[in-house]
Parts: C-alpha cells; sequence; structure tokens
C-alpha cells in the first residue's frame, strides 16, 4: 500500500470535521431561491399534465405518442413552425403548396427485407432532405446578410482605397 499524496492529505484535513448535522445547518442557512416562474413549479408527471399535453396534442392534430415528454416536443415543433408570429403575419409561408409527393412509390435504393421498415426509411430520407434544405436556406440567408456588408464598397479617394 502506497503512503497517502499531499493532496490526499490536504482534503482529508479539510473534510474531517464535517459531520452531517454541520452540513444540514448550513444547508438550512443556505437561502433558497424562489422562483416567480409558474413553468418551474410544474409536475411534468402528474396525471393532469399528461391530459393537458394529450389535449393541446389533439387540438393540433399531434399524434399522440406513449411517453407524453416526447408528445409535447412534437407539439412544441408544431407551434413554433405554425403559430409563430411570423408564420401567422404571412400563413402562406407555412401552408405546403402543390402535389403531395408520393412516398410510397419513390424507390429507396436499397432493401431491408422488410416492408415497414422500408417505408420507415423513405420517410427518415425525406425528413433529412427537408432539413437540409432548411440549412441550407439558413446558410445562404447568412451568405446575403455578409455580403450586404462587404459587397458595396465606398471609395475613399484620401487614401486611395477602396472599401472600408
Amino acid at each position: 500500500m502506497r503512503p497517502p499524496r499531499h493532496q490526499e492529505v490536504a482534503i482529508l484535513d479539510k473534510y474531517k470535521n464535517q459531520t452531517s448535522d454541520k452540513v444540514k445547518k448550513i444547508e438550512l442557512n443556505t437561502p433558497k431561491v424562489i422562483s416567480a416562474n409558474p413553468l418551474d413549479n410544474l409536475d411534468f408527471d402528474s396525471a393532469d399534465f399528461k391530459k393537458g399535453v394529450n389535449a393541446l396534442a389533439r387540438l393540433l392534430n399531434v399524434t399522440a405518442h406513449p411517453d407524453h415528454l416526447i408528445t409535447l416536443k412534437a407539439v412544441s415543433k408544431v407551434v413554433q413552425r405554425r403559430i409563430s408570429a411570423e408564420a401567422l403575419e404571412n400563413p402562406d409561408s407555412v401552408i405546403v403548396k402543390g402535389q403531395p409527393f408520393p412516398f410510397q412509390e419513390a424507390d429507396l435504393g436499397f432493401d431491408t427485407g422488410d416492408y415497414v421498415l422500408n417505408q420507415a426509411a423513405k420517410i427518415l430520407r425525406l425528413l433529412y432532405i427537408h432539413d437540409l434544405r432548411d440549412l441550407q436556406t439558413k446558410i445562404n440567408e447568412c451568405i446575403v446578410a455578409v455580403q450586404s456588408v462587404t459587397a458595396n464598397p465606398k471609395t475613399d479617394t484620401k487614401l486611395g482605397k477602396v472599401g472600408y
């Protein structure tokens, strides 16, 4: 057995006088932060909360999941996309136009051997493509924003330079 190191001895000296009574006194004397936000006091596992989440899901036509927190995430996504201030100002931006894509007839490119799994893979692929399209749109918006600052050079004839 090796002898204790200097750091270990220092830690031992620091905490050797700590007892459960002293720790409890410290906890009692520590000020408690009381939140004014009512959402901090929600019981996410209560029956009322679960009923509320499922009622919201029904109102928004979101399929309920056995785990109510996953249903809540889905409801949150629908609200963010469809009921945001931007969406309410311009509803045409969130309403899908055109013909529905017949994903059942689309070729997956590989076969898993299970029909249901193949259909799920097609849906996941389409969702991934949708996310990539959103990412590309955001990248394009960033490029436009940067170009609006950098692509309009002003000439300073005193310096003999173009730009800032």
